[in-house]
């Protein structure tokens, strides 16, 4: 008998849902100031010895209120809404503090989405009564040997999915997240459990990521699968038509080709479709 679909839309808050002035600091055994780092500089960097983290401004939702909804992610939401979609919806964030950060989340979901996100499903994987929480429950194979407090952020997230998602009978998992780190890091969730549908999201809404990516890449040519979607945001942050994209689209209708500012890489229109090209 096939298991009845019970499906969830989970999304990474920092640069996925929200954008904010919020940088996490690194500092040594005295606690100086060494680094401060961008959320998704924070996804991939290890601690050196004597080192550790300051999540101060996470705490401050001043800061989180004063963020910007990323238009990216909110088309994606309102897409789904739109649909009339019958999943859930979470909250999945390295951030601490879930009694300050959850009432502000689920006023904002109701706002801008008429969205009732529950609070059992918001998981503020730093949060001081969240790993006090993890450090009673038993590991699940794909990460034994090893406590809570030493998986990385990515092993985390991946451990909720299983322990707080998957037991709780959802069968169908959307994750949507800025860092491919977070995204690879479920396919232990895959393995542990292959009945489970996953579906990784990675958010880039200025194209800064899968640019660069591109342009170290040995390929020459790449097609934009979302055709016009991407172009469109790859001019408007990217080009010289940042304040009209649409008069991108028309020069690549005309021409077949817009330069980026970067001077290496082009968009080319081919035969209807839309690719990223390198200049030679």
């Amino acid at each position: 008998m096939v298991p009845e679909r019970k499906s969830i839309h989970v999304f990474d808050l920092d640069d996925t849902l929200i954008q904010t002035e919020a940088k996490i600091r690194v500092q040594d055994s005295a606690g100086r100031l060494l680094y401060v780092l961008k959320p998704s500089e924070f996804t991939i960097y290890t601690l050196k010895t004597g080192e550790t983290f300051d999540f101060r401004e996470f705490s401050d939702v001043g800061i989180l209120s004063r963020g910007i909804v990323l238009k990216y992610t909110r088309t994606i939401i309102e897409t789904l809404v739109r649909h009339r979609t019958r999943s859930d919806f979470g909250i999945l964030t390295a951030r601490g503090d879930k009694h300050l950060h959850a009432p502000f989340l689920i006023r904002l979901f109701q706002a801008l989405f008429k969205i009732r996100l529950r609070k059992s499903l918001i998981f503020n994987i730093s949060d001081s009564r969240f790993l006090r929480h993890k450090k009673t429950q038993k590991m699940p194979p794909y990460f034994s040997g090893r406590r809570y407090d030493e998986l990385n952020v990515s092993e985390r997230k991946a451990l909720v999915i299983g322990q707080d998602l998957v037991t709780r009978g959802y069968n169908d998992i959307s994750l949507y997240d800025d860092s491919r780190e977070n995204l690879s890091a479920f396919k232990v969730i895959r393995d542990a459990f292959p009945a489970v549908t996953y579906k990784p999201h990675f958010i880039d809404p200025t194209w800064n990521v899968r640019l660069q990516e591109f342009r170290k890449s040995l390929s020459e040519k790449k097609l934009l699968t979302r055709g016009i979607e991407s172009a469109l945001l790859i001019l408007e942050n990217h080009s010289h038509y940042h304040k009209d994209p649409e008069a991108g689209i028309q020069r690549l209708s005309t021409t077949g080709e817009v330069i980026l500012t970067s001077g290496d890489t082009a968009i080319r229109k081919e035969e209807g479709r839309f690719y990223l090209v390198k200049m030679r």
